[in-house]
């Protein structure tokens, strides 16, 4: 029996995916995405400031009441059932998760949609 062999490229070019970029397009890509990441940095630092100022502006007015919690180191089994309630339940921050287990526990009905809540899916 005589094997077969694979026919052999005739073309001298590497495909499309293998071709070698030359180190000067590699320098400018880097500096690019170095560029775009510092950037990214800036606007994110930007958009937390802007959040916190709205945030302090909303508590002044009177639209909204800031609760601040505390937690001692030997407490991180609350944080972590925190984390696993509102990853369980598509709830984005723990803040989230706190308002929905004083709902529960309180039992008062918040009628008023948050932040995270699927839509369609009901409150329990």
């Amino acid at each position: 029996m005589r094997s077969v062999s694979k026919p052999k490229r005739s073309s001298a070019l590497k495909p499309a995916s293998r071709r070698a970029v030359s180190q000067a397009k590699l320098r400018a890509l880097r500096k690019q995405a170095k560029t775009v990441r510092r950037q990214v940095a800036q606007d994110g630092e930007q958009i937390a400031a802007e959040s916190r100022q709205a945030i302090d502006d909303a508590v002044r007015d009177g639209k909204l009441t800031k609760l601040t919690v505390l937690f001692r180191p030997d407490e991180q089994n609350l944080l972590d059932a925190l984390d696993r309630y509102g990853s369980q339940h598509g709830l984005k921050s723990r803040s989230q998760v706190l308002r929905a287990a004083l709902s529960q526990l309180l039992h008062i009905d918040l009628e008023q949609p948050h932040w995270g809540w699927t839509a369609g899916r009901r409150r329990s």
